[in-house]
């Protein structure tokens, strides 16, 4: 392999200062992160986390198959348990502290996107980058919120940074070897974080491989220190899943296997939503680039057109296998394909350096600011707040008078990771039929299909009369009836969203509180 042209790398100072700039855009990042996007942000990372620290908290059906590892709500936990040691988990500090740790990752795999720019296109591209990463609306919705997947976006981009890339870096001495071993140890991270970020090791493993001059170190160093991570995530899995080292050997808890053998054999997935095999390129890579769509196609034209291309044709490629991938996979969602979010943004960057004019460098940042800038604070602030608002407020109520009833589909709120205080609480439950048996329809369904029926039926499977019960707005006509007559009348109201494609979920989340 011919040894491309080495790009000068930034002195420790200019990163430090890259670095500060990230960190601090961050830290407000998470200051304004008030919204509620996914589910899993809480009930797969924070509500276990809880869980592990304070002994309170719900474990989903996912918990309950084994199919999720701890590693990524261990992180988490690790936050809760500063914050329990120094005597601050009945503050807002338990409440807001996972989102700064978050946002402070965000910040170093801001940095490392920065520095795998230059690297692999020249130094020339640095204010591109650092522009586009930390303008990107979606960047800002995904940067501080606790999912797997903003987690693992980070890994994979730090794992890059030392990864032999094909026409830039020369397998061949001793110092690309130990750089490999680094990037494979954060490679592996990521895979435990999220089995399926495996599909892109997989990609640059076999690529490597092929292309590599020492092909009995690359496969060594990868199953050695691979092998390694995963062992270690099987014991750390296995201990805290049975509770106990009685029979370790006889119980070990392998979550990728069960994971893929329930979501993907069983076909559980589907339950989630099935969406058009294009949905990626149609939908999914429009909506989350929006205006930097035309200087991708410029950025990609540019590189076709230009030597360029030999250096970075090898991350093109895994951008592209990864979205052919996914678009296999019927269950799709916009933050599966985060890890490549800013792979994407560099093709963005170069867009933005090869037009020629300053000026117009000039306008097409001040239009990339008015246009991603608003998308990034209205969803962070307005956008499905209330749900966040209405568990803070719930959060300041007195414990020892408070049950709460959530009458929405299931999982809308965060749950005992912000009210903390072991209330008693109910929802409305999803569980998929993991057996022939299990009914069809979940509790959500049931109740949607006839809401009073349902709570007249279900008053012995609850806490009842609950003292608070959250709903939203668009409820409110089904069931005004049977609440005005079980003495419930509304109490507090919080702005949730101007529009939602679920349409049980439109309106203000709204607070019944029972008059005893």
């Amino acid at each position: 392999m011919v040894q491309a042209t080495i790009q000068p790398s930034s002195t420790t100072s200019s990163l430090t200062f890259i670095f500060g700039i990230c960190l601090l855009f961050r830290l407000l990042n998470a200051f304004y992160t008030r919204t509620y996007d996914n589910p899993d942000e809480y009930w797969q990372g924070q509500e276990v986390a809880h869980e592990l620290v304070f002994g309170n908290g719900y474990l989903t059906w996912e918990w309950r198959e084994k199919i999720r590892s701890f590693a990524h709500p261990l992180a988490i936990a690790a936050v809760y348990k500063l914050i329990q040691v120094v005597g601050l988990e009945n503050t807002h500090v338990l409440v807001a502290a996972p989102r700064y740790f978050q946002a402070t990752l965000a910040a170093v795999a801001d940095v490392a996107t920065y520095t795998l720019a230059k690297k692999v296109i020249g130094n020339d591209i640095a204010l591109s980058m650092l522009f586009t990463t930390l303008c990107s609306w979606f960047n800002f919705l995904m940067a501080a919120r606790t999912l797997s997947n903003s987690m693992e976006m980070v890994f994979t981009i730090i794992a890059l940074n030392y990864w032999p890339l094909p026409g830039i870096v020369k397998t061949t001495g001793k110092l690309w070897a130990k750089r490999y071993r680094i990037s494979l140890v954060f490679a592996s991270i990521a895979c435990v974080m999220r089995p399926t970020n495996g599909l892109i090791w997989l990609f640059l493993g076999t690529q490597l491989l092929l292309c590599s001059s020492s092909k009995f170190k690359v496969a060594i160093n990868a199953l050695l220190i691979c092998g390694l991570v995963v062992a270690l995530d099987v014991m750390v899995d296995t201990r805290l899943y049975n509770q106990s080292w009685t029979g370790f050997i006889q119980h070990l808890v392998f979550t990728p296997y069960l994971f893929f053998k329930i979501n993907v054999v069983n076909n559980v997935s589907l339950l989630y939503g099935v969406h058009t095999w294009h949905w990626y390129v149609s939908q999914g890579i429009p909506f989350i680039f929006t205006t930097f769509l035309p200087l991708i196609g410029f950025g990609l034209y540019r590189i076709y057109t230009t030597p360029m291309f030999n250096r970075i044709k090898s991350l093109l490629y895994l951008s592209i296998w990864v979205v052919i991938i996914y678009s296999l996979l019927p269950h799709k969602e916009f933050r599966f394909i985060y890890p490549i979010v800013p792979l994407i943004l560099m093709i963005a960057a170069y867009g933005i350096q090869q037009v020629g004019s300053s000026r117009w460098r000039r306008r097409i940042m001040l239009l990339l600011v008015a246009t991603q800038i608003p998308m990034a604070l209205y969803t962070s602030i307005w956008h499905q707040r209330g749900v966040m608002d209405v568990m803070l407020w719930i959060r300041s109520l007195p414990a020892k008078t408070t049950t709460v009833g959530v009458l929405m589909p299931c999982h809308s709120t965060p749950w005992y990771s912000i009210v903390h205080d072991d209330i008693p609480m109910w929802f409305l439950t999803c569980e998929p039929p993991l057996t022939a048996e299990t009914n069809a329809l979940d509790e959500a369904d049931q109740f949607y299909a006839n809401p009073t029926e349902f709570l007249k039926s279900h008053q012995q499977d609850r806490i009842w009369p609950t003292t608070h019960l959250l709903l939203f707005d668009n409820l409110i006509p089904e069931i005004r009836d049977y609440l005005d007559n079980q003495s419930y009348t509304e109490c507090r109201r919080f702005f949730n969203s101007h529009f939602h494609d679920d349409r049980r979920r439109r309106g203000d989340v709204v607070v019944f509180c029972y008059n005893s």
